[in-house]
């Protein structure tokens, strides 16, 4: 039987990074699926849906990491929002998107505040020689652009999140009460009006009682 690291030998570089790149997409198709259906097949109203999705994905793009899905969680609960949406909203800082985004608001937040961008970040930590002075520093010059970056570009990601979802949630319920209202009906024949649709006789009996 052929190993992957038998196959690897015999691809060219080129094919391995076709290959790695298939599945990397994959991987990505596959977590948006999951989070689709997750979101859309909540058990709550589209209202409390969506607005548990602004804030996770508020809450994502502030520089929380590790404690986002906590506060993202504990701020729903306080506002009887969907907990879990507020869960998966965070996800929008994960491996693959949390450099760029972090980088993003980092430099957004940098430029409003008319601080450079420290390209060269050795020769900074190099000027700074006591720890103090480097804590100081770092609060000022980093923490301080991540903050005012992330909370700025918070706020339109959150409100495009909730019509967003909002949206695909009215959409998924309709289609499927279409669905179910297709399968409490017959279609009946009439030599004189034709073909017509008729309710099943156990749901009229439901309705009846």
């Amino acid at each position: 039987m052929r190993t992957g690291k038998h196959l690897s030998k015999k691809l060219s570089p080129e094919a391995i990074k076709r290959l790695r790149a298939r599945r990397r997409s994959s991987f990505i198709r596959k977590s948006a699926t999951y989070f689709y259906y997750r979101s859309v097949r909540i058990h709550a109203k589209p209202r409390e849906v969506a607005m548990g999705m602004a804030i996770g994905l508020a809450v994502g793009m502030t520089p929380t990491i590790p404690f986002q899905m906590v506060i993202a969680v504990f701020i729903a609960s306080l506002l009887g929002q969907s907990k879990i949406t507020a869960a998966l909203g965070c996800w929008i800082t994960n491996p693959i998107t949390a450099i760029p985004v972090y980088a993003g608001t980092y430099a957004l937040g940098a430029v409003l505040m008319g601080r450079p961008l420290y390209p060269h970040i050795n020769e900074w930590f190099a000027s700074h020689g006591t720890s103090m002075e480097l804590f100081k520093s770092l609060l000022t010059d980093f923490a301080l652009p991540f903050w005012v970056g992330g909370f700025v570009s918070a706020v339109p990601i959150a409100i495009g999140g909730y019509w967003i979802t909002y949206q695909m949630v009215i959409a998924y319920r309709l289609k499927v009460r279409a669905k179910r209202k297709d399968r409490l009906h017959e279609w009946k024949w009439d030599p004189k009006h034709g073909w017509y649709r008729v309710l099943l006789d156990n749901e009229k009996d439901r309705e009846k009682e």
